[in-house]
């Protein structure tokens, strides 16, 4: 019987993709413990027909050395742990599950950006440790004289722009590689990312990370940005060079900071962010909510029945056909 095999995962069950899998006469097995590197992978998954992966790397090596692995399926948009370029070579079709968590990871942005604007953990810092009064606070601009500025303007931050149009915001975003109208029908400014840094009283990331992005924020393009933004990260860890921008949250020049994402995770304990009374941390967070964590599961299992089936996934990144496989010897 063909099989998926779960490396990695972190949902309290897997019912749900077992009842999808096992509907279409597929075996699902899911690994305990959980693998977390290349040689966990091809220690336990070497039976696996397809692959259902959250956080495993799955590299070239690893890929070669699962001589039955037809298909991998990431839960989640991002597909930075998988090599796509080896899936190519190697007749391997990936899919992912792009339109996970879009209203949740924008809600929580927005949930940033509103108690950030309004000084909120900061008062809150303060009453909690016996203060009161918001005089060291000030000044407290209205969301309607802010421009909130978006780099990357995929479907996550087009959420986020008209979210956050409704309170007022002027709303610019950077994306090079996005439609004109796109800009145009959400009635947001089109700006180059030079000119975002300059003009933005708040930053939000909504980019993959790819080579280009990594350290993307650094102590380079902080020193560009206007002496007291408040930037939010939703998007990757490494997005960010954490310790430049520790830098800048302590010197003032970033008044403060939404992460729900950093460079470890966790986040390591003696980490200066940990202190801080104008930084809001969530626990990679921003995807979560009982819908989207459901309909994850569900949109991963039929991906992977689909590659069972030799049928192209709505969603595959990369297609190798049964052809395809064949001829490369898969």
């Amino acid at each position: 019987m063909l099989k998926a095999v779960i490396s990695d995962h972190s949902f309290p069950s897997i019912e749900l993709q077992a009842e999808v899998l096992e509907r279409a006469g597929y075996a699902l097995e899911a690994i305990s413990p959980i693998c977390r590197t290349e040689d966990d992978v091809i220690r336990t998954c070497g039976d696996a027909d397809v692959l259902l992966v959250q956080w495993a790397p799955i590299t070239r090596r690893v890929m070669e050395a699962l001589p039955k692995l037809r298909g991998i399926v990431r839960y989640g948009v991002g597909v930075n742990n998988l090599d796509l370029d080896a899936a190519r070579d190697l007749g391997i079709t990936i899919a992912n599950v792009p339109n996970f968590c879009l209203e949740e990871v924008s809600d929580h942005t927005v949930a940033f950006l509103l108690a950030l604007g309004r000084r909120i953990p900061q008062d809150h810092y303060n009453i909690a440790h016996g203060g009161w009064g918001i005089n060291d606070l000030l000044p407290i601009p209205s969301f309607r004289d802010l421009t909130l500025g978006l780099v990357g303007f995929g479907a996550i931050a087009q959420l986020v722009a008209k979210k956050a149009s409704v309170f007022g915001f002027h709303v610019i975003a950077s994306d090079p590689f996005q439609k004109e109208a796109v800009f145009h029908e959400l009635g947001v400014e089109r700006s180059d990312f030079e000119t975002l840094l300059q003009s933005a009283d708040v930053i939000s990331l909504h980019t993959p990370l790819v080579r280009e992005t990594q350290h993307l924020i650094n102590r380079r393009s902080i020193e560009k940005m206007r002496s007291g933004v408040i930037l939010i990260n939703t998007s990757r860890g490494p997005v960010v060079k954490e310790i430049d921008l520790i830098e800048a949250l302590q010197q003032g020049h970033v008044s403060a900071a939404g992460l729900d994402v950093f460079e470890d995770e966790p986040l390591p304990p003696n980490s200066p962010l940990r202190s801080m009374r104008q930084v809001i941390l969530t626990s990679h967070a921003a995807s979560v909510s009982t819908r989207a964590v459901r309909l994850l599961q569900i949109k991963a299992a039929e991906a992977a029945r689909d590659i069972l089936m030799w049928e192209r996934p709505e969603s595959a990144l990369v297609w190798a056909d049964a052809v395809t496989q064949r001829e490369r010897g898969r």
